[in-house]
């Protein structure tokens, strides 16, 4: 949408067009609104940051609490009544009982996750379900996902979902993004470095649930099950 405004408002300057310029401001609201997304900044132990376009999976929006009203009777609100966005404060890790060492499907029960801090862990796209894959890193310790989508550019990432619709994204226990081939292949030759890179993503503003291929104003729901 950056590039769109400046040749919108010249248009309307050189009057080629019947182009207003509120028309203009408009149209790149929406252009901006429909490339909605989470943003992952990861940074590393020598002080280089990065940030990493990604679109939030689709169960997130019952997180943090599963969308119950409330997490106990012992406290007269809860996570949930103060709307805390889906969110992950931690280190990013890649499973260490590959192979290989870099390269993770998470389709097969993952190895144990370090207990020192919450982690993350980076796996690739395809072989399984997405449900699957976050069922592996929830029972490994991990308290999120991040999957690589094998597909380069940022529009072919898709909306994960969990293989039963809204009754199973209610399901899952920990929040996921995906990211792109280019961002995937990025993490995992900088993990192959450095073994201490720190992730925090927030889903602000938190997208609203919507089934596949429906659209709002975050844009077309491209959902997908694996």
């Amino acid at each position: 949408y950056h590039a769109l405004l400046p040749s919108c408002m010249a248009s309307s300057k050189r009057g080629r067009h019947a182009t207003s310029w509120r028309s203009c401001l408009i149209l790149a609201a929406l252009a901006r609104a429909n490339f909605a997304h989470s943003t992952l900044d990861v940074s590393g132990s020598q002080g280089t940051v990065r940030s990493y376009t990604a679109k939030p999976a689709s169960w997130n929006d019952f997180l943090p609490n599963f969308g119950r009203p409330k997490m106990s009777y012992s406290a007269p609100m809860d996570r949930e009544s103060y709307d805390v966005k889906p969110q992950f404060h931690g280190r990013v890790v890649l499973d260490a009982g590959t192979p290989n060492g870099t390269r993770s499907m998470g389709c097969s029960p993952l190895a144990a996750a370090p207990q020192v801090e919450d982690m993350a862990v980076l796996v690739e796209r395809g072989l399984c379900t997405f449900r699957e894959k976050a069922t592996n890193a929830f029972n490994a310790g991990y308290k999120a996902l991040i999957v690589s989508n094998p597909i380069a550019g940022v529009a072919k990432i898709p909306d994960m979902t969990a293989l039963g619709g809204e009754a199973e994204d209610r399901r899952v226990e920990l929040p996921a993004w995906a990211v792109d081939f280019a961002a995937g292949e990025e993490l995992r030759n900088w993990l192959r470095t450095d073994h201490s890179l720190r992730l925090q993503v927030v889903d602000e503003p938190r997208r609203t649930y919507l089934g596949p291929f429906q659209e709002d104003s975050h844009g077309l729901r491209l959902v997908y099950s694996k």
